[in-house]
C-alpha cells in the first residue's frame, strides 16, 4: 500500500438527546413531557453525532490506502453498525462476546472528502435504549480509485486499499451475539485455484517433453560419422547424466565434451535440492530464462563440430532436442552455435496441441499425461504473465520439482507447514491486505442538559480531556433526565500497519558463488572460485513487493485471530503488498520510501509466547550481473527474495493507550498488554538492512515463511515506536 502520510486520525461518537431522556423509573409527568420518549419501546429518539479530528497533534501513519492524511482528501466511513449494551456495571468496555441490546445500521456515516483538520460532523437519529451503559462502534473505509497509470501497470483497487472476502459485524435482528462476527482476508486466487494449476501442468509437461527428448525405439535415428554407420542402444538425455560419467555409446569410457555439455545441462535442470530448501522458480518469466539458457548450450552443441562417433551421436540428440523445444518457443538461434535471443512462449493453444501431440512423454509417467481436454480453459492464457499478472501473486509463488523415478516434473501444490501457524499452505494462502477498519469500545458519558453539535468538545485531544466536558458525567448510564450520551473512548482503527524501508549496510555486497560451486565441486579449494562482489549504485535493487507471514484469514469482534474449529478453519498465510511507494529503488545513502501495508493483529493465546512473524522482500536485481543466491542463479533482471523475522520476544513494550484499553480484555474489560509484532492501531516500524552477505541468503522464488529452518536473510534490531519498530535489520546476518 502506498501513498502514506502522517495523520492523527481518532474518531467519536456523541448523542444528544433531541428532547430528553426517560426510563422507566421516570414519573407520568417526565414521560408526557418528552415527546421523543416511547413507552412500549421503552426508547428515546436521539441525535447521534458523529466527530472526526485530523488537526490534533496525535502521530500516526496514514495514506490514501490506510488513511487521507491532512493534506489528502479523507476516504470516509461506511458500512457503519452501532451495538448499544446494558452491562451490570458502569464504566466498562465489552470484554468478551456479548449479546448486544441493539443493533444501529448507520451505513455510510461521513462521506469521502468530509473532514476538516479541525472538525467535521453528521447527525443522525435514532432510538436509544434506556440504562445503556456501554456502546461498540464497527466501520470501513471507503474504498478509492486507482490512477490509469497505476491501472496500466496492472495495480488493482484491492492492491490498493486491500480487501475482505467477509465484513460481517454479528447478524441481523435483536439479541446480537458479537461471536458471529467476522473479518476475512480475501485470497488473490480466489475462484481461479483450477486454472492455476492447469497453467502449471501445462508447463511442468513441456519441461518434462523436453527433458526426455531421447534416441530409442521409435526415436532411434541412423548416426554416421566419418562416412560409417555409429551403433548405439536406446538412449535418453539422462543417460549422460546418470552414467557414473561414462559416454552411453561407449560405456567404458568416460564422457567426450559435447556429452559432457549434455549431462551438466541434464543435471542441473533436473536436480532440484529441495530438501535443502531450495524453490525453483516456475513462473512464466522465470521459465522462458531458463528455457533460453538451457536452449543456448543446446544450440551449441547441435553446431559443433563432432570428433568422434560418440559426440556425433550427441549433436544429432542436441538437433532433437532443439527440433522440440521449437515446438513450444519461440527465439533467434543463431545456426553458428551462438546463444539463443528473444525467447518467448508460441500461442498457448499451439504449446497445447504439441504437447498432446508430443511422443517423447515418459513410460513411467504414461497416465499422468493430461488431455486437450483439461487445458481447454486456459488455452488463451498468456503464459509469460503467469502468475503475477493473470493471478495477482508473487513471481515467486509457483515453483517445480522434479521427480527422478518418473522423469516427470511437477509443480509444488502443498507448501512446508512444519513452522509458524498450521495447516498446509497453498497459492490460496496469498492473501490481498487488510481494509482500513475502525473499532470502538467504550463506556458513556451522560448530561442532563441537552447539547448542540458545537456543544462537544472538538479534536481527539479535547475528547479524552475530562476537563473539556463540565457538567458531563463519566462512566454513567442514560436515566430518565439523560438529555446528551457521548461515547467516552474515541473510535481507533480496528487493523495494525507495517512501515518498511529498506537501505543497505554497506555498497559492497558478496554472493554465495563459492558455496555454489564447492556444492558442485567439493574438491575445490577454499581459496578458489571466491564470492562475486557487486558495488551497488542507486538503481541496483528494486523493492517490488512485501509478504508478511503469519496472518490469520479471519478475526472475529476484537479484530483478533478467531480458533480455527472442526467446520470452520482459520488457515495462516501470506499478506502480500505489490503497491511500493514510489520507483521502489533503494538509495546508496539512507532508507527507500516508506511502503505501508495494513495487517491483522497477530495476538496468539499460546502459552508459550507471542510469536515471531517472517517478512519476505520480494526484489528485482537490476545490478548489471548475475549473482549466486541461496541455491542457485539469480538473474539480472530477475525477481529474488530476502527474508527477516521480526520476534517480540524479550522486547521493550510499547506505550500503551491510557485513555482506552486495546484488545485482548481481562474479564473486567482492561487491557492484556502483551507486546507481539502486529497490534490493532499501532503502526510497526522495520528498516531492512542489506548487508555485505544478504545476497548469500537470497531465494529465487518466494521462500516458506513459516518453515523455522530456513537460513534467514535477514537479523533484526527492533524496538517499540507508536508500535513495534524494527530499526535496522541487516539482511543474511553480518
Amino acid at each position: 500500500m502506498k501513498k502514506i502520510q502522517q495523520l492523527a486520525l481518532m474518531s467519536a461518537i456523541a448523542l444528544t438527546g433531541a428532547v430528553g431522556f426517560s426510563s422507566c423509573s421516570s414519573s407520568d409527568d417526565d414521560v408526557v413531557n418528552n415527546p421523543n420518549f416511547n413507552p412500549e419501546t421503552n426508547e428515546v429518539l436521539a441525535k447521534f453525532v458523529f466527530n472526526v479530528s485530523t488537526g490534533n497533534g496525535m502521530t500516526r501513519q496514514t495514506s490514501a490506502a490506510t488513511q487521507a492524511a491532512v493534506s489528502e482528501t479523507f476516504r470516509g466511513i461506511d458500512n457503519a453498525v452501532l451495538f448499544s449494551f446494558k452491562q451490570a456495571t458502569d464504566g466498562k468496555t465489552i470484554a468478551t462476546a456479548s449479546t448486544a441490546d441493539k443493533r444501529y445500521d448507520l451505513s455510510r456515516i461521513i462521506a469521502a472528502g468530509g473532514v476538516s483538520e479541525d472538525k467535521s460532523t453528521r447527525v443522525i437519529e435514532t432510538s436509544l435504549p434506556l440504562n445503556s451503559n456501554t456502546l461498540l462502534f464497527y466501520g470501513r473505509a471507503i474504498p478509492g480509485t486507482v490512477s490509469q497509470s497505476e491501472a496500466d501497470a496492472g495495480i488493482t483497487a484491492y492492491d490498493m486499499f486491500g480487501h475482505l472476502d467477509k465484513y460481517e459485524v454479528a447478524g441481523t435482528g435483536e439479541g446480537l451475539n458479537l461471536a458471529n462476527t467476522t473479518f476475512e482476508l480475501s485470497s488473490r486466487i480466489n475462484g481461479n485455484k483450477d486454472d492455476f494449476k492447469k497453467i502449471e501442468d501445462l508447463l511442468a509437461g513441456v519441461l518434462t517433453v523436453i527433458m526426455n527428448t531421447n534416441l530409442a525405439g521409435i526415436h532411434h535415428e541412423t548416426v554416421t560419422y566419418q562416412g560409417a554407420d555409429v551403433t548405439y542402444g536406446d538412449i535418453y538425455w539422462a543417460d549422460y547424466a546418470n552414467n557414473d560419467k561414462k559416454s552411453p555409446v561407449t560405456s567404458s569410457h568416460a564422457l567426450y565434451a559435447l556429452e559432457v555439455k549434455l549431462a551438466e545441462a541434464y543435471r542441473e535442470m533436473t536436480t532440484i535440492r529441495d530438501t535443502e530448501g531450495e524453490l525453483r522458480a516456475g513462473c512464466g518469466i522465470a521459465i522462458l530464462e531458463t528455457i533460453e539458457d538451457l536452449w543456448s548450450v543446446i544450440n551449441e552443441v547441435r553446431c559443433a563440430t563432432p570428433f568422434c562417433k560418440e559426440e556425433a551421436v550427441a549433436k544429432v540428440l542436441a538437433a532433437r532436442i532443439h527440433d522440440r523445444i521449437e515446438k513450444y518457443f519461440n527465439g533467434t538461434v543463431p545456426s553458428t552455435g551462438g546463444n539463443v535471443t528473444e525467447t518467448g512462449f508460441k500461442l498457448t493453444s499451439v504449446i497445447i496441441e504439441n504437447l498432446i501431440a508430443d511422443t517423447s512423454w515418459p513410460t513411467a509417467a504414461a497416465d499422468a499425461k493430461p488431455t486437450s481436454d483439461y487445458f481447454s480453459s486456459i488455452s488463451s492464457t498468456v503464459l509469460a504473465n503467469f502468475p503475477q499478472i493473470t493471478y495477482h501473486v508473487p513471481v515467486g509463488s509457483t515453483h517445480y520439482l522434479f521427480d527422478s523415478t518418473k522423469k516427470l516434473f511437477y509443480y509444488q501444490q502443498n507448501y512446508n507447514s512444519s513452522a509458524v501457524g498450521s495447516g498446509e499452505f497453498t497459492v490460496e494462502s496469498y492473501y490481498y491486505p487488510a481494509e482500513l477498519l475502525y473499532f470502538g469500545n467504550s463506556a458513556i458519558r451522560v448530561s442532563n442538559i441537552e447539547k448542540k453539535t458545537n456543544d462537544y468538545p472538538q479534536t481527539v485531544i479535547n475528547w479524552q480531556d475530562d476537563s473539556k466536558w463540565g457538567d458531563w458525567t463519566k462512566n454513567s448510564h442514560v436515566v430518565s433526565t439523560t438529555q446528551s450520551v457521548a461515547m467516552m473512548n474515541n473510535i481507533n482503527y480496528g487493523t495494525a500497519l507495517l512501515k518498511t524501508t529498506v537501505s543497505y549496510g554497506t555498497t559492497n555486497l558478496k554472493d554465495n558463488n563459492h558455496a555454489i560451486q564447492k556444492h558442485k565441486d567439493p574438491s575445490i579449494a577454499d581459496t578458489d572460485e571466491l564470492d562475486r562482489v557487486i558495488t551497488v549504485n542507486g538503481s541496483s535493487f528494486k523493492l517490488v513487493g512485501i509478504l508478511i507471514g503469519g496472518q490469520s484469514k479471519k478475526v472475529g469482534w476484537d479484530y483478533l485471530p478467531k480458533a480455527s474449529t472442526t467446520s470452520d478453519k482459520n488457515p495462516v498465510g501470506y499478506v502480500y503488498d505489490c503497491t511500493i511507494t514510489g520507483s521502489g529503488v533503494i538509495p546508496t545513502e539512507g532508507s527507500s520510501t516508506p511502503s505501508y501495508t495494513l495487517v491483522f493483529d497477530n495476538y496468539t493465546t499460546a502459552t508459550t509466547g507471542q510469536e515471531a512473524v517472517y517478512v519476505a522482500l520480494e526484489l528485482e536485481n537490476n545490478s548489471g550481473s548475475d549473482f549466486y543466491g541461496e541455491h542457485g542463479l539469480i538473474r539480472n533482471g530477475g525477481t529474488f527474495y530476502l527474508i527477516g523475522q521480526l520476534d517480540p520476544t524479550g522486547k521493550t513494550a510499547p506505550t500503551w493507550p491510557t485513555y482506552h484499553p486495546l484488545p485482548p480484555y481481562k474479564a473486567d474489560g482492561s487491557s492484556i498488554q502483551t507486546p507481539r509484532v502486529f497490534m490493532q492501531d499501532y503502526m510497526t516500524s522495520v528498516n531492512f538492512v542489506i548487508g555485505e552477505n544478504s545476497l548469500k541468503h537470497a531465494y529465487l522464488t518466494t521462500p516458506d515463511l513459516r518453515y523455522s529452518a530456513l537460513t534467514l536473510g535477514l537479523s533484526v534490531d527492533l524496538h517499540w515506536s507508536t508500535g513495534l519498530n524494527f530499526g535496522d535489520v541487516v539482511l543474511g546476518g553480518e
